[in-house]
């Protein structure tokens, strides 16, 4: 199946290609920076796949599909979930959240492959490619979803009716529930008190009462101190 890569920014582009080497199936026809040149591949060679980004100079990814008559399948990518939905309305086949995992390429590639009857052979799970960034979640405060980088949070306090999560820069406040965060997180944050989760990685040293994250004492709840025991008893020497 023949592909084509429309995204302005070069490491995107690097993630792409390295993606799309993992399947023999796929070959790569062009990759523009811009909508323009693309229009003229796509009107001039033959494309199954459009790897398209929807934050395009000029012209942006969803006015040139807008313009498009016959489309490829159409898979975009976007660093910002709140614009992919916007291609669902122009029935793409899927979009893809950057920083863009192998893993969740395969799943975008399969739908391709379902719809086109097309044969597929997986790539081995074991040779894949590493994460583009370090892990991160997203977290809606107020009217926007802000991104934050999991190895960048402290700690995450509960305070009345809202959560406040605590990074190394800034603090993100949010209307969830701080159980709700914590079912999100891995296994590095910790629950240390009804009130408090703490990151393994920036506990700088602590009693059988409190924790000292940073410049925070951080209280050790009766209900949550064997929990936390046990995980640094593996640590201790």
């Amino acid at each position: 199946m023949k592909c084509l890569i429309v995204e302005d920014e070069v490491p995107a582009i690097t993630v792409l290609e390295s993606h799309i080497g993992h399947f023999k199936e796929l070959e790569i026809v062009g990759k523009h920076h811009n909508a323009m040149d693309a229009l003229v591949t796509l009107q001039t060679k033959r494309v199954d796949i459009l790897f398209l980004d929807i934050e395009l100079p000029k012209i942006s990814g969803i006015q040139l599909l807008n313009s498009m008559h016959r489309k490829p399948f159409v898979i975009m990518t976007t660093a910002h979930r709140e614009f992919a939905l916007e291609g669902y309305d122009l029935e793409i086949t899927d979009y893809l959240l950057k920083p863009i995992s192998l893993q969740r390429f395969t799943k975008a590639l399969t739908k391709v492959y379902r719809f086109s009857q097309t044969p597929m052979e997986l790539p081995q799970m074991t040779h894949m490619v590493p994460e583009f960034s370090d892990p991160f979640i997203y977290v809606k405060a107020e009217r926007e979803y802000v991104k934050v980088v999991l190895r960048d949070i402290l700690y995450i306090e509960s305070v009345k009716n809202y959560v406040k999560i605590v990074t190394e820069k800034t603090t993100v406040i949010t209307l969830l529930g701080i159980s709700e965060i914590g079912q999100k997180l891995p296994d590095e944050f910790v629950r240390v008190h009804r009130s408090y989760i703490v990151s393994i990685h920036h506990i700088a040293r602590f009693t059988h009462s409190q924790i000292i994250v940073g410049s925070k004492s951080i209280p050790i709840g009766k209900h949550y101190k064997m929990n936390f025991l046990d995980w640094v008893g593996k640590n201790m020497i």
